[in-house]
């Protein structure tokens, strides 16, 4: 099955979805854990191969995010994103102790990463080859979301059912975020602020997926809570084939170097809303059809109220990496597809 999310309709047929599957699972939860006792010990087990992430963070974009251990000499999986972007990136272990992490390797399409400490990790978790868990399966996701732990403190774990294994095209020019590929819907929420890299598990303890980056629609206000399945993280763990191109760290363009071809018109202060006062001739923003007195709203998904908001943003933006912009032009809402230039050194 293949879902292209290219209609509002397609968006409430997925939430529907997932109510009824949770309404039809819930007799078999009894099934497959038999008292609370056997979750807290499960979800206790697992608060130790989990890490909170911490790194780059600009305007509305987050400084946090979550991780969890695939290996016993430090090896952590999390999410791709501006939080890796900076000059430090820090994990905090279950037990509170602080390592400097590097990148081993990224994966822009499925939005992951592969992070390094210099540390023995014993307490892990084992990818499986083959997918884990089946539609009505319960599973508990675990993350850091809204940064409830800084140390030792434990993560978050929200219970959930699987709802759908499928395949999603979300385009830029239909969607604010790109993700192309498999991926496995669940009701449980985890759309929120720092949970992206979280470990999703099935009752047993095991790996199902990983807490994707938000897919959102600014069109229908809606978010997808899906997970990126194991066996595709096991396969880029590995450095197996997975059929989509692979960055490493010192592959990827220059944070802060991207260039729109946008000048605002500032009278008035930082605090003023983002109207373009001129589009560079030639210029990414030229080409995208933006125009003089155009209001940016928002930028990759991220709401723009603001001039100082607007310089923020593009400050994590990349070269070369296409972004949607959205514009309003007189009562009209534009939508824009931009691909950032390499900046110019006078």
């Amino acid at each position: 099955m293949k879902t292209k999310f290219e209609l509002k309709k397609s968006f409430t047929l997925a939430i529907a979805c997932l109510l009824l599957t949770s309404l039809w699972a819930i007799p078999s939860f009894a099934q497959q854990a038999s008292n609370e006792s056997f979750l807290e010990k499960m979800i206790g087990t697992a608060q130790a191969k989990m890490v909170k992430v911490f790194g780059a963070g600009a305007g509305r974009v987050d400084s946090f995010a979550t991780g969890f251990i695939v290996s016993d000499d430090g090896k952590i999986l999390t999410a791709q994103g501006v939080i890796l972007d900076g000059k430090r990136i820090r994990v905090v272990m279950a037990d509170g102790t602080s390592h400097e992490a590097t990148i081993l390797k990224r994966d822009r399409v499925h939005q992951v990463a592969l992070l390094k400490i210099q540390a023995e990790t014993p307490e892990h978790f084992k990818l499986s080859n083959e997918p884990v868990g089946e539609k009505g399966d319960w599973v508990v996701a675990l993350s850091n979301a809204f940064k409830v732990a800084d140390k030792q403190e434990p993560l978050s774990a929200t219970l959930g059912v699987i709802s759908l294994r499928t395949e999603l095209e979300a385009r830029l020019n239909k969607r604010d975020v790109a993700y192309k590929g498999e991926l496995v819907l669940i009701d449980a929420i985890v759309s929120n602020p720092g949970a992206a890299g979280g470990a999703v598990l099935n009752i047993d303890g095991n790996v199902v997926g990983m807490i994707g980056k938000v897919i959102n629609s600014s069109e229908t206000n809606t978010r997808l809570n899906y997970a990126v399945p194991n066996n595709f993280l096991a396969k880029f763990v590995a450095n197996k084939k997975t059929d989509q191109v692979v960055e490493s760290a010192t592959e990827a363009p220059a944070l802060g170097q991207a260039d729109l071809g946008i000048i605002l018109f500032k009278f008035g202060g930082r605090s003023n809303p983002a109207y373009i006062d001129r589009v560079v001739r030639g210029s990414p923003a030229a080409d995208a059809n933006l125009q003089t007195d155009d209001m940016i709203v928002s930028i990759a998904g991220q709401k723009i109220g603001s001039v100082k908001e607007y310089v923020n943003m593009v400050e994590t933006l990349r070269p070369e990496e296409e972004i949607l912009i959205m514009v309003k032009r007189g009562v009209e809402i534009v939508r824009a597809r931009v691909t950032p230039r390499q900046k110019k050194i006078n």
